[in-house]
């Protein structure tokens, strides 16, 4: 009976057209305590050549957010960790610990993926899509799954644009998970 349902559920994808839609695995980002981050980083690098490739300050949710990639390829890695104990991301980590936090997809036309994805009955942390093609990103993250609590990220970049948020999108992307 399971093979039946994954079946479908691979027909009703094909359908919809959203496998041409979602290109590849972007970044995964964790969330981590504070005082973690450092040691995550030294951890990741040890591990696999990955190096530092930005780090922000992310003033409206008190916390900070380093990438660190292999080469030139993705998916790159995105760790946050908030800065005092009200911060976002502290408070998610007090519920749920240092984890993976989120899973983005490089896609092909946002405004479409969220479509068919809300006709298919996916939840998401916000009802608009974060970010502008004028700023050269849009991206939104579903609610968590059910079995592992990961959230999805969905992703465009327009342009030459190669970042992972800009200063006025961050915020609204972390307070979006503020009540999960």
């Amino acid at each position: 009976m399971a093979s039946l349902d994954l079946k479908q559920i691979e027909q009703e994808r094909k359908e919809s057209g959203i496998d041409d839609l979602i290109l590849k695995l972007d970044h995964v980002a964790y969330r981590v305590k504070q005082g973690e981050r450092i040691k995550k980083m030294a951890e990741l690098m040890t591990l696999a050549p990955y190096r530092e490739f930005k780090s922000f300050k992310v003033l409206n949710a008190n916390a900070i957010t380093t990438c660190l990639k292999l080469n030139e390829t993705l998916p790159v890695i995105v760790i946050s960790e908030g800065l005092s104990e009200d911060s976002i991301v502290e408070q998610y980590c007090q519920n749920y610990g240092s984890r993976v936090h989120h899973l983005a997809y490089l896609v092909r036309d946002i405004e479409r993926v969220v479509e068919i994805q809300k006709q298919r009955g996916v939840k998401f942390t916000t009802e608009d899509i974060i970010g502008s093609e004028e700023e050269g990103i849009e991206q939104i993250f579903t609610i968590p799954t059910k079995t592992t609590n990961h959230i999805f990220e969905y992703i465009q970049r327009f342009g030459d644009f190669d970042g992972f948020f800009t200063p006025s999108n961050i915020a609204g992307l972390m307070k979006s998970t503020e009540k999960l």
